[in-house]
């Protein structure tokens, strides 16, 4: 038996080197998992293409006889709106919320308790529209994406993965590429406020930053809330 981790990053707004959402399932296999193998189901990856995940971090559990490990990605290109349809989408495959890490952990802290979420009309989203709406006036998307934001915001500074830009992301409403901004045409009105956000986090005390990581995690919902509100 493994007890298997996946570790998923969506880059950006989130970083491929930092904390990523930890989604977990047990596995079985005829023999035992070594280190950099690769690990393929269709019903995991909902293709043919046998791509396969690369285990990581594997150990041999004495006490428990069991195996752990971890596999990892980094999504690039998704727009924040799908987000939470892409993660879904893994869970609907059976992987799970949470990790196997959390059965050795006695110092589990405990954050606020939230409000559940209300049902969120957002699985039949356009992709293409969807990705107008980090830059786009309020007014012009649908009310359900703030939440989206939010939560994700939220989960990052929760992982402590692009805290800056998360920051940014709940002071402006929205989001930018920080790399748009060294693009050979003049900033726009919107890429300023989120650059000057950026900034303004970055000449925050240490102390202060955690701070504020601590607090957006306890006041925002998760991704995991919006994940199960969907519909």
């Amino acid at each position: 038996m493994v007890h298997l981790d996946f570790v998923l990053r969506f880059v950006p707004p989130m970083t491929d080197h930092g904390q990523g959402i930890r989604l977990t399932r047990t596995i079985e296999l005829p023999f035992p998992p070594t280190e950099k193998m690769l690990v393929f189901s269709k019903d995991w990856e909902g293709a043919d293409d046998p791509m396969g995940y690369v285990l990581k971090e594997v150990t041999w559990d004495l006490d428990r006889g069991c195996f752990l490990a971890e596999t990892e990605l980094s999504s690039t290109g998704v727009p924040i709106a799908l987000i939470p349809w892409e993660v879904r989408r893994l869970v609907d495959r059976g992987w799970q919320f949470g990790s196997y890490k959390d059965q050795y952990t006695r110092d589990r802290r405990r954050g606020r308790l939230r409000k559940k979420l209300p049902l969120l009309r957002i699985s039949d989203w356009d992709d293409e529209e969807a990705t107008t709406w980090e830059t786009a006036a309020k007014k012009s998307r649908p009310a359900e994406f703030k939440i989206v934001l939010q939560a994700l915001a939220g989960t990052m500074a929760g992982l402590r993965n692009n805290c800056r830009v998360a920051y940014a992301m709940l002071k402006t409403g929205g989001y930018v590429d920080l790399a748009d901004r060294f693009a050979p045409k003049e900033p726009s009105e919107f890429q300023q406020k989120f650059v000057a956000a950026v900034e303004a986090f970055d000449s925050k005390t240490s102390d202060q930053q955690w701070d504020w990581c601590e607090s957006a995690q306890r006041r925002y919902p998760g991704l995991i809330d919006v994940v199960e509100a969907m519909r």
